[in-house]
């Protein structure tokens, strides 16, 4: 068995604040990782740590950018056992879209749509939390009880799949698995 993470977390930038007063929630950013140590996350969020506005499909560093000057920020980083062709599917997948960088864009209108409840589905465009479901899903590792297009990062705390590994400051969760791997 194999595993891969999802990371929601809960910064302060201003459309992080605009996110979850819209909707209410815990969490605004969801992200993926294929490893434990969070060193291949991917998401969709802002490109230019000073401009929001350019945003698309990123590898994200807890260490750099945004995370790294959000170190306080709650998170929660959510585990799913997947089978060894499963993983090897989202991985293949997710190289493709690292080839294919500049044509993945954020998906500024579903995440409006999706506050009122409408899925609007645009190819190569995402939000966070459209991009891990979308992931999830069409490579056969998780089924949602909605659309995909309609997850929100909250949403995630609630599957009965996945398996919460680690809550508390987003600047600790990468030497909490050092430690637990010390351990083992």
């Amino acid at each position: 068995m194999k595993s891969v993470y999802i990371l929601l977390t809960k910064t302060n930038t201003l459309p992080a604040r605009i996110i979850r007063k819209v909707n209410g929630d815990t969490y605004s950013h969801a992200s993926i990782a294929l490893d434990k140590e969070l060193n291949e996350l991917y998401s969709f969020a802002r490109r230019n740590i000073h401009f929001p506005l350019i945003a698309g499909f990123i590898h994200e560093d807890i260490d750099t950018g945004i995370f790294a000057r959000n170190g306080d920020a709650p998170c929660a980083l959510y585990e799913l056992e997947i089978n060894e062709d499963t993983y090897e599917s989202i991985k293949s997948r997710i190289g493709d879209m690292l080839n294919n960088y500049d044509a993945y864009k954020y998906n500024l209108i579903g995440l409006i749509m999706y506050n009122f409840g409408i899925s609007i589905e645009r190819r190569y465009h995402f939000v966070c939390s459209q991009f891990v479901a979308h992931i999830l899903y069409t490579n056969g590792a998780l089924k949602f009880p909605k659309k995909i297009n309609l997850i929100k990062p909250a949403d995630f705390c609630d599957l009965p799949e996945l398996h919460e590994v680690y809550k508390g400051r987003l600047r600790n969760v990468k030497s909490h698995f050092l430690s637990s791997s010390r351990m083992t």
